[in-house]
């Protein structure tokens, strides 16, 4: 009888440390894991200021063209026929080549710059993303060198890759004390078809990114369709990566007929498509949709969305915010 004592006390001692070791791991774990989500959200959530937006496309270049789409004041440009199709062209370009039209583009998008800018000076960008092909670039920089000789561009730019680039931005510019600038640019003239589903459309966009500005970009969202996440649930993380309780009133985007779920998204996405505007743009869609939705933020002092092919993943997606404080 004795031993059976000690054994169901010893019994029940190693049963009462086992269950206080996995309560104690539990909440250890919880904890640990509490924190990380914590971190994640953290870096999820880093923002970067957009000093300076220019865009041109067939339906303007100044700041009053956009400010005018965006109030749906704006008519659409007129099309043309071209030998392989329909387009939207700048009235300013008269090239059939689409390699000297690219370049053109690229040589406005910095003439552009340089009078938005009013004659601020301003430091060499520590990083470059563009968007477009090497001579456009090379014709970009060269036009840079003589509008801003202050500044020193790279020889080969990084490459715009939607999400991807603006996560690195917002993980790079987000850094406490970081008063560095990123350029983000690029230009694409695309070469008319007859299987088009929209004519085939150019434009320019370039943002210099920083420590300050009008507007706030978050790094944004992606889209994959599967069985697990709607596209709606990523529109509420998106809202509440951007500290949103609702959806922004306007999000700019051109149409998407592959995508059945925009009509379910909760966000506004018939009211600033920009097909008639622009046509096709390319792999330019995201730059010119984010543009002018820090364009709409800026001038309206209220958040907007986008909603944009991206290069590794169906739909990319977020909101750009007013800076309150300016």
């Amino acid at each position: 009888m004795l031993f059976t004592l000690i054994f169901m006390g010893i019994f029940w001692l190693l049963s009462l440390l086992y269950y206080r070791f996995s309560v104690h791991h539990s909440v250890t774990w919880r904890a640990e894991v509490a924190e990380v989500h914590s971190n994640w959200w953290y870096q999820h959530r880093r923002q970067f200021f957009l000093e300076d937006v220019v865009l041109i496309g067939p339906a303007g270049a100044e700041w009053g063209d956009w400010l005018r789409l965006l109030k749906r004041e704006q008519k659409a440009p007129a099309e043309r026929q071209e030998v392989g199709g329909k387009t939207l062209r700048m009235a300013r370009s008269f090239s059939a080549d689409m390699t000297e039209r690219e370049n053109q583009l690229a040589r406005m998008l910095a003439l552009q710059w340089r009078r938005q800018r009013e004659g601020k000076t301003l430091a060499s960008p520590q990083r470059c993303y563009w968007q477009g092909s090497e001579n456009a670039w090379q014709a970009f920089a060269g036009q840079v060198k003589d509008s801003f000789p202050e500044i020193v561009l790279p020889e080969f730019p990084e490459m715009w890759m939607g999400e991807s680039t603006l996560s690195d931005i917002a993980a790079f510019l987000g850094s406490d004390g970081n008063d560095a600038h990123i350029l983000v640019a690029g230009c694409q003239s695309v070469l008319a078809s007859a299987e088009g589903l929209l004519p085939a459309g150019e434009a320019a966009a370039l943002w210099l990114a920083g420590s300050e500005g009008p507007v706030l970009l978050s790094r944004g969202e992606f889209f994959s369709p599967s069985e697990t996440e709607s596209l709606k649930d990523v529109c509420e993380r998106a809202q509440k990566q951007s500290e949103l309780d609702a959806a922004p009133d306007a999000c700019i985007l051109f149409s998407h007929p592959q995508q059945s779920e925009l009509a379910g998204s909760g966000w506004n996405v018939t009211h600033h498509l920009q097909d008639n505007f622009w046509g096709n743009t390319g792999k330019l869609e995201a730059l010119v949709v984010i543009s002018l939705a820090a364009i709409f933020a800026q001038s309206q002092s209220q958040p907007c969305g986008w909603i944009a092919t991206d290069p590794l993943h169906p739909l990319a997606l977020g909101i750009v915010k007013p800076h309150e404080n300016r």
